[in-house]
């Protein structure tokens, strides 16, 4: 195939395409009040789940993401109180093997429906990351708007990785893959403790 005949199948895509249009600078979500109601529906259009409710609610919740499966957690002392009787898979055990993974967000993003998570010593971002499926507990409270709103009073050591939904991932032509990089199927705790 020659550049031209390349180049004219990428043109014929637009239905499949995920890039804006050119020229056309992206639109940015106007600032809500309601920050929960804004990550839902942020969260949502990235085809993530949203579960929103006290301890109780969402304990349920993980129950029934777990199917009766371990889990990778990222800190068990600190989500003890969701995870309940949903069976957390030991320290060194091989984060590859697990069928899910949990972890607690620093912070939540309202206007992208994304979960901040700080890699700090004793916090691993393995449980977002590794497995298939993941699972992120972001307390109401932890609620902002946009990065810079939770960077201005964020600690400034660590790493900070921001999920927003299930992994994506396109080739040269513009093929949408879910779950290549990361889970493939993400679920979002919204805790109103």
């Amino acid at each position: 195939m020659n550049r031209e005949e390349f180049l004219s199948r990428l043109a014929a895509r637009p239905a499949g395409s995920h890039l804006p249009e050119e020229g056309v600078p992206p639109q940015r979500p106007a600032r809500s009040e309601d920050l929960p109601g804004a990550f839902r529906d942020a969260a949502t259009a990235t085809q993530s789940q949203v579960v929103q409710g006290d301890a109780a609610t969402l304990s349920a919740a993980l129950r029934q993401f777990s199917h009766g499966t371990a889990a990778l957690a990222q800190d068990a002392s600190e989500l003890s109180r969701l995870l309940g009787d949903v069976e957390v898979l030991p320290q060194g055990s091989d984060p590859f093997a697990a069928a899910w993974g949990v972890s607690l967000a620093d912070a939540g993003l309202a206007s992208t429906g994304s979960a901040c998570l700080r890699r700090e010593e004793g916090r691993s971002l393995l449980p977002s990351l590794v497995p298939p499926r993941a699972a992120i507990v972001v307390r109401v409270r932890e609620l902002f708007w946009e990065l810079g709103d939770y960077l201005a009073q964020a600690p400034s050591h660590g790493t900070v990785h921001v999920v927003s939904g299930p992994s994506r991932s396109a080739d040269i032509e513009n093929d949408l893959s879910i779950g290549v990089h990361g889970p493939g199927e993400v679920l979002y705790l919204l805790w109103e403790e």
